[in-house]
């Protein structure tokens, strides 16, 4: 489990808060609660003086950090026509169990998206589980998480850059009563990872927020480098697969399918992770956590109306100690609904059910889609 993962909300929250569009009278509870995201203006319009500042709350709901509120502000905004939009947002979030964090967040996209830049820095303080075969260990895990990420267009389509992070970070027990690890996971009481790594992605989607047709391909490599007692280098490989088939003018299927790889002795919260490497809904991210990891996701997208959505996705994923070797397998349906809380963009607000095989239920709120 990586600290970035711990803090995805904060991030979630970040983007989503910078989302402008226009609403109409609210109507319904639901509108109200959504009415700070949905007031800025709708034109069609570009340069920093042209973006939208949102300042709002979202509920979400994680199944490693519990229930919860985030706060944000963003500021998102087109550099220039022929460019994705570009978004400055910060973040804060605190859940039931405790945890909380915030985040800053920059992402620039322009000349016509030939240059994008990525900044982001974490700060989070996380209580949750770690799943291992020995029994459920509380862990408590504080930290810094520093990510830089320049990417050059070498066509529309085809893109290839470079990334960089710094964590530091403490992991401990949060159980009053053992507030030791146990040997096989004890980690320095602080330690840091700095990591470079390639990056490249290929996409031929319609629209990057919202897509109903094509395909993107993306892959990523970072070497890392851990401190004190647990100093194996390691490197970390991962490449994502996503395909969209519209079935009509309101549905579309979406095909996700994920491979990764990280050799060799590598520690725990930079394992490959069924939900954290993939987004997979049905698990507690920390359940599945090895050297190696397949996942395939499909999910049926059905717009009923300008505000409103619902979903219907499954899939399996398998983690082992290689990619020739993957004997634990897990498998997730479930069934969620969506509300559209921007009109200028195409951004929902997310509510979804999963069951796991063993029968197990857990709820997901967020904003945006999953893949």
């Amino acid at each position: 489990m990586r600290l970035r993962h711990l803090i995805f909300c904060v991030v979630c929250l970040c983007m989503s808060v910078a989302q402008p569009s226009g609403i109409a009278a609210a109507e319904s509870n639901l509108d109200h609660k959504m009415a700070p995201l949905t007031s800025a203006s709708s034109k069609s319009e570009f340069g920093l003086r042209s973006g939208s500042l949102i300042i709002a709350p979202i509920p979400f709901s994680d199944p490693m950090i519990d229930t919860g509120l985030a706060l944000g502000a963003g500021y998102l905004f087109n550099i220039d026509e022929g460019s994705d939009p570009s978004m400055l947002g910060i973040g804060y979030l605190r859940s039931q169990n405790g945890s909380e964090g915030y985040g800053l967040t920059l992402n620039l996209a322009f000349m016509d998206n030939r240059w994008t830049i990525g900044m982001t820095y974490l700060d989070a303080d996380i209580d949750y589980d770690l799943i291992t075969s020995r029994g459920t260990l509380p862990i408590n895990q504080t930290g810094e998480l520093i990510k830089l990420k320049l990417m050059y267009g070498v066509t529309p389509e085809f893109r290839i850059g470079a990334s960089a992070r710094y964590l530091e970070s403490t992991i401990r027990s949060s159980d009053p009563i053992f507030p030791n690890l146990p040997n096989f996971i004890r980690l320095p009481d602080g330690f840091s990872t700095v990591g470079f790594g390639l990056v490249a992605d290929y996409s031929r989607v319609d629209d990057k927020i919202y897509p109903t047709s094509g395909f993107s391909l993306a892959f990523s490599s970072m070497y890392n480098e851990p401190s004190g007692r647990f100093g194996d280098e390691y490197v970390k490989s991962v490449l994502t697969y996503d395909r969209y088939v519209p079935t009509s003018e309101t549905g579309v299927i979406a095909i996700r399918a994920v491979g990764c790889a990280a050799p060799g002795r590598v520690p725990f919260y930079d394992l490959c992770s069924l939900g954290g490497t993939d987004s997979f809904r049905g698990y507690n991210i920390t359940e599945f956590l090895d050297n190696a990891l397949m996942s395939t996701q499909i999910e049926y997208r059905k717009r009923l109306g300008k505000r409103i959505g619902v979903v219907a996705f499954g899939g399996v994923g398998a983690v082992g100690g290689g990619l020739d070797d993957l004997g634990d397998v897990g498998a997730a349906a479930g069934l969620g609904l969506r509300y559209r809380v921007s009109q200028k963009f195409p951004v929902d607000f997310a509510v979804d059910g999963s069951i796991s095989e063993e029968g197990d239920s857990l709820l997901y709120v967020y904003v945006g889609q999953r893949f």
